[in-house]
């Protein structure tokens, strides 16, 4: 990046208690003429600014309409007085693309030149460290400098409303644990997406831990207040299950397990990356379409399991075949069959629940390779089956279902 230091320009020439004083010496600048340029070095310097033989007379007063805007900014971020911050440091440079100007940490070579200024505050024992293009229509903070700003009261009160309507409580009863200022990296990753893409429209805000009846919800909030998300992993225990829902998650359950004590147990709102993710997708492209829904557990007494529903109940997805490799979802399939005739045909398995297991081979003299096992609990609505198998298939082990639980809980704590 190239850049123009401006090291004590700020130091004299925006020392000021308010705006006001900046804006009279910009006017004063702009009323002076090309001619005059070198009784207006004079005048500078005696005021010990200087300024780089890059920067001319005309890039001055632009310069102090730009930190009026970044002043203006940091006012409302901190709350706190004019006269309490002012300018240490300002650079005129160009930076590479949108990315650097806006402090990203992993940035293309992309080549898109944003020319501006990269300008230093200094107040109240805080650094804020802000760059503003050249027309002042686009303004960053480095989203290192601003962990410490405490998160401005009306966003605090729109985030307590937020979390209390949920939860049918008083905002007495709900408290901020935890408010970090971040910058997303654009609108899927703000509202919690699984798949999102790697396209940089950052969204400056705050991501909030708020603590209600014993558990933790995240909220995101931008710095205006005028987008808030709640992570949806979360969930709604006390939200009602629509009735459409209800419907086909009872007719599913019963019709496959045929048992008539199919009852839910647990219903609560979730939203899923994409149809992929929703279908339990082992390999799901990185694009943000959102599917809302329900996840639903049922129980005939005998056994558990669990649906993903759509709002309308017109999507029901409960087997998790599709995460696993294929050829390790057909071994187990065909090993099921061979032990146990037609009470285990394929058409009616589905597999309830799937989990990767790591593992780490060795042979005598070949010394060792790590490699991924699965786990899988297995049904035909009446009985349950546990396997386990390796990455390919070619190695399927019959497993009691209280093994594979067992081995499931040992590899979450091994996290």
């Amino acid at each position: 990046m190239k850049s123009t230091y401006l090291p004590p320009v700020i130091a004299s020439l925006l020392p000021f208690k308010s705006i006001v004083p900046l804006g009279l010496a910009v006017t004063n600048l702009m009323m002076c003429s090309a001619a005059n340029a070198p009784a207006i070095a004079a005048e500078l310097s005696n005021r010990s600014i200087i300024l780089a033989q890059t920067t001319t007379v005309r890039e001055v007063p632009m310069l102090g309409t730009l930190i009026n805007t970044v002043l203006q900014d940091a006012y409302q971020r901190t709350n706190l007085p004019p006269a309490t911050l002012k300018v240490s440091q300002a650079k005129a440079m160009t930076f590479g693309n949108p990315c650097i100007f806006n402090f990203g940490e992993i940035c293309t070579k992309e080549y898109n030149p944003v020319e501006g200024w990269d300008v230093v505050l200094q107040g109240n024992n805080q650094t804020l460290n802000y760059r503003v293009d050249k027309t002042g229509s686009k303004i960053a903070i480095n989203p290192k400098n601003i962990a410490a700003i405490s998160l401005p009261v009306a966003l605090q009160n729109q985030i307590l409303t937020a979390a209390a309507n949920r939860a049918g409580l008083p905002p007495t009863n709900i408290k901020i644990t935890q408010a970090t200022a971040k910058t997303f990296s654009n609108p899927c990753v703000f509202n919690f997406g699984e798949v999102c893409t790697f396209d940089y429209r950052p969204i400056e805000g705050w991501d909030v831990l708020v603590a209600v009846r014993g558990q933790t919800w995240t909220y995101h909030i931008d710095k205006t207040g005028s987008q808030i998300a709640l992570d949806p992993k979360v969930g709604d225990t006390n939200a009602q299950l629509p009735t459409q829902v209800q419907t086909a998650v009872m007719q599913d359950a019963m019709k496959w397990s045929r048992s008539q004590t199919v009852k839910i147990t647990e219903a609560k709102q979730q939203t899923w990356g994409n149809s992929c993710s929703f279908g339990f997708g082992r390999i799901c492209p990185m694009l943000y379409q959102p599917v809302e829904g329900w996840e639903v557990k049922v129980s005939t007494g005998k056994m558990d399991w669990t649906y993903r529903a759509n709002q309308t109940g017109t999507q029901l997805v409960m087997d998790r075949r599709p995460t696993l490799p294929t050829q390790v979802a057909d071994a187990i399939a065909q090993d099921l069959f061979q032990r146990n005739g037609r009470a285990a045909r394929p058409e009616a398995l589905r597999f309830l629940d799937v989990k990767q297991q790591p593992n780490r081979s060795c042979v005598l003299l070949g010394g060792c390779r790590d490699e991924t096992n699965w786990l899988a609990i297995v049904s035909n609505g009446q009985q349950q089956w546990g396997y386990q198998s390796n990455e390919r298939g070619s190695r399927v082990l019959p497993l009691s279902v209280s093994q594979v639980l067992q081995a499931n809980a040992q590899a979450e704590s091994d996290r």
